[in-house]
């Protein structure tokens, strides 16, 4: 079901940022190491101001342990995170999270608007802090929207329906109806078309990742011998456009 869903496009873009904590005065500079067994990276650049790419020096690791990429890193000791690399995945990477359904139907001077979103059950977590906003056509009176359940908010200046939801489980449904009254004022589509109502979704996950990048870090004795340890965080979000 998830995996027949039609995408005109689709852009998986990565962000890694560092924190480092030390029971030293100083940041302490490590290896960054970054596995790619999907091949699911197109490009990567490193934030030169934190990172140095050890490309020229790969071909001197073992072949078995060898990464897709390395690279210098050292950031200030510290409670912030340093933006140090991004990377963007290839076209052939098309995850798809969370499906939109819309349907649009007319009774008596009324359009209403049926919206299903739908959570892949394969997703890792939980999706939260979702945020559905519709874009609203001319044909109707915007300020006559009714939504069921109720919590839909009308946006007069940029005419949208906004909804927000707080967690969608795995598998899980989120139903709602908008139903708005014909603006006789405004002339109808051309050939008695339905109005398009096109829908955006923002939310994100915890701890689950779209690619299945590795990252991993070690010391560089040659600069300094350290027990260097990751705990690594992931997250993705994700802006979903539907188009009617």
């Amino acid at each position: 079901f998830y995996k027949l869903s039609k995408m005109s496009s689709c852009s998986v873009e990565g962000v890694l940022q560092v924190q480092v904590r030390s029971n030293v005065d100083r940041g302490v500079p490590f290896f960054l190491i970054i596995r790619d067994p999907s091949k699911h990276i197109q490009s990567i650049q490193e934030n030169k101001k934190f990172a140095d790419s050890m490309a020229d020096s790969l071909a001197s690791e073992p072949p078995s342990t060898r990464p897709d990429y390395m690279f210098t890193v050292s950031v200030p000791k510290g409670d912030n995170y340093f933006p140090v690399m991004r990377y963007k995945c290839g076209d052939d990477l098309r995850p798809v999270p969370i499906r939109v359904q819309t349907r649009v139907r007319l009774e008596d001077n009324h359009w209403r608007v049926a919206l299903q979103i739908s959570s892949n059950p394969h997703n890792e977590d939980n999706l939260t802090d979702l945020t559905i906003i519709m874009g609203v056509p001319p044909v109707v009176k915007g300020e006559s929207l009714t939504t069921s359940p109720p919590g839909g908010v009308w946006n007069a200046s940029k005419r949208s329906v906004i909804w927000c939801v707080s967690e969608l489980g795995g598998g899980e449904k989120f139903q709602l109806q908008a139903r708005f009254e014909i603006d006789p004022d405004v002339p109808s589509e051309p050939d008695g078309e339905k109005p398009k109502f096109p829908v955006l979704v923002r939310c994100q996950c915890m701890y689950a990742q779209l690619s299945d990048v590795e990252v991993d870090v070690r010391d560089i004795p040659q600069v300094e011998h350290a027990d260097v340890k990751m705990k690594l965080a992931r997250r993705f979000r994700l802006s979903h456009r539907e188009r009617p």
